[in-house]
């Protein structure tokens, strides 16, 4: 929606629809980075009008990553007005911040006017950074948003490229195609995929498909949480009657990307299976905690505020990607691990209220003191990454008698005043020196025995350790790495199949890849039929995987899994790896034709890497190769 401020220049305002269904909100925050106002508009003649719309602005403030503003707007009041009063929903409007209320009717043109000068005067221009284009520039944006509304949905760089040079009748450099693009991604009309240079025009599609997962989960009779990987990526999805699937040959990119970006964001795990891999989504899992099963005490707790499925389902992704602990039994919203001696430890949400939850750290009480702050630190620091309002609570246990501490607030509330009131000293001792000196340090009395229990003990002295905050933060990092190792990984995949499907050739990505093979190319012939003649791939994405020898710099890959390279060797069909590095590159190589020329009486450990570029000609080499 183009419109001309005051001073002649045109400023672009992009608006996107969101569905008002409670099952799409996880999907939602994923599209709302550079958002600059929200508009809730509602039914009039609704009952719970403000639950509803209280619930969606907590939703939609919580997962912005910056602040914006907010206009409240009634629909249809053609077809009966308001079922509260005005001054009601003012007031509800107040009290929330929105910087206005109207009332609108799309079928007799009341309030439409107004509300779009409304949303322009929300926007804080002044915030969003100014970015002027050239004639050309203009033009080629003009072209392209043309392309979407004819209904294009995919398009690779180079086809987008040519077609608007025939559109246009102009030249204009890779440069300033990839400049329209950026600004257009910006408010999200266009998005670039991380693989086989596809320019997604509809990106919208993404939210739809993505909604598609969401209603299978839930329509499951057993409400497990997940599904296999693979029905996933072919589409077998419960999807809305208005909702129209693509053509096969972008259906299947598009949930390539749309699988990739749900793995990039931690919104659910990936399992290997005996039947491939499964795709655990945390906040969907509804299989109840038994009474049966023995639950080990409580630690700490924290309250807080925030987009809880997210909050939940990224604590638990990250926390399975760290090698201290790993995830045993998934319940709903609680999550079980185990230490490597295999301790039992966990965390468990709960809603305490819309948008404000609980989560509570608990352990089997064999686990060293160190575990359990190790773990208890991390949901502390992932929680203050990702949540608000966060608030820190002990369970205490009275040393005397073994009476739980009742009032936890106060006890908190006593040991942060001694703690900031010793920050203020700078002659204040070390409490490590100073902790048998008991008088010095906080306590609370205990209810039962009348003992005093003391609130800085072992624990809290490990908790404010900056050895244990360094290792949380390795933790952390190791996380995040290897949910980028992933995302990569996934992007690959969507390059390879890419990259074979231009040059005409049948890519497949396998089920079950714990061998060490992942995908299979399969040639066709002049007739473009299948002949079964194949090649075999393992693919890696990250310069971890190739390290330089320093004596010559040779490129090196080592075997990590002596299994798998007898099982390439015993392959019908050659076996290729193919290595993507961080600066996109992506060369592959026959692996057994390597292990063959290195082989001896020794097991190989590894071999020289000596990639060729891989692309649609050397693929279509590979074809003449084989047949």
């Amino acid at each position: 929606m183009p419109v001309t401020s005051g001073s002649g220049v045109t400023r672009e305002i992009w608006l996107w629809d969101f569905g008002g269904q409670a099952d799409q909100r996880l999907i939602h925050q994923l599209y709302m980075d550079e958002t600059a106002l929200a508009v809730l508009i509602f039914d009039g003649q609704k009952e719970d009008l403000f639950e509803t719309l209280g619930q969606w602005d907590r939703d939609l403030t919580r997962a912005a990553r910056k602040g914006f503003a907010k206009l409240l707007v009634a629909a249809r009041v053609d077809a009966g007005g308001l079922r509260v009063g005005r001054s009601e929903i003012e007031k509800f409007a107040t009290e929330r911040g929105f910087v206005g209320f109207l009332e609108t009717s799309a079928k007799q043109n009341l309030g439409c006017e107004e509300l779009k000068h409304a949303i322009f005067a929300a926007i804080n221009w002044d915030e969003i950074p100014c970015r002027t284009t050239e004639v050309l520039f203009k033009r080629l944006k003009e072209e392209i948003i043309q392309l979407k509304d004819e209904g294009r949905v995919l398009m690779r760089f180079n086809e987008l490229r040519e077609t608007l040079q025939l559109r246009l009748s102009a030249q204009f450099t890779d440069g300033e195609l990839r400049g329209v693009l950026t600004l257009l991604a910006g408010p999200g009309v266009v998005w670039e995929l991380a693989f086989g240079s596809w320019i997604l025009l509809q990106p919208e599609r993404i939210n739809a498909y993505a909604q598609a997962v969401i209603r299978t989960l839930q329509s499951e009779e057993l409400q497990r949480g997940y599904l296999m990987e693979d029905r996933v990526l072919k589409g077998d999805l419960a999807y809305a009657s208005s909702m129209p699937r693509l053509a096969d040959d972008e259906e299947r990119f598009v949930l390539l990307a749309m699988h990739q970006t749900v793995v990039e964001r931690g919104l659910c795990l990936r399992q290997p299976t005996a039947r491939g891999n499964l795709l655990i989504f945390p906040s969907y899992y509804r299989r109840e905690r038994s009474d049966a099963v023995r639950s080990p005490a409580v630690l700490v707790s924290y309250r807080f505020t925030g987009f809880l499925d997210e909050i939940y389902a990224t604590l638990v992704v990250r926390l399975h990607h760290t090698e201290p602990f790993q995830r045993d039994q998934l319940w709903r919203y609680a999550a079980d691990f185990k230490t490597n001696t295999g301790k039992q430890l966990g965390v468990k949400l709960t809603r305490r209220a819309p948008g404000a939850g609980e989560v509570e750290a608990y352990f089997d009480p064999d686990i060293s003191t160190e575990e359990k702050i190790i773990f208890s630190k991390y949901v502390h620091e992932h929680l203050l990454n990702y949540a608000r309002d966060v608030e820190r609570l002990r369970h205490y246990v009275c040393p005397s008698c073994g009476t739980p501490v009742g009032n936890r607030e106060v006890a908190m509330q006593r040991l942060r005043a001694w703690i900031e009131g010793r920050s203020t000293r700078p002659d204040a001792p070390n409490p490590s020196k100073v902790f048998r000196r008991k008088k010095q340090l906080p306590s609370i009395v205990c209810v039962e025995c009348e003992q005093r229990v003391p609130l800085w003990d072992d624990m809290e002295e490990c908790f404010a350790s900056p050895e244990i905050q360094q290792r949380v933060r390795d933790m952390q990092q190791e996380a995040s790495i290897e949910l980028d190792n992933e995302s990569k990984e996934r992007a690959l995949v969507g390059e390879v199949i890419s990259t074979v499907a231009l040059a005409g050739q049948i890519c497949r990505e396998l089920t079950v890849s714990d061998n060490g093979i992942h995908m299979e190319i399969e040639f066709k012939d002049d007739a473009y039929a299948a002949t079964g003649a194949k090649l075999y791939l393992q693919v890696k994405s990250g310069d971890s995987y190739v390290r330089n020898r320093q004596s010559d710099g040779t490129e090196l890959f080592t075997i990590k899994n002596q299994n798998h390279a007898a099982y390439w060797m015993s392959q019908p069909f050659p076996v290729w790896l193919v290595i993507r590095n961080a600066a996109g590159e992506v060369r592959w190589m026959d692996m057994r034709d390597a292990l063959a020329r290195t082989g001896g009486p020794k097991p190989v450990q590894q071999f020289s890497f000596q990639g060729e570029r891989f692309d649609v000609m050397s693929v279509r080499r590979r074809r003449d190769e084989a047949l």
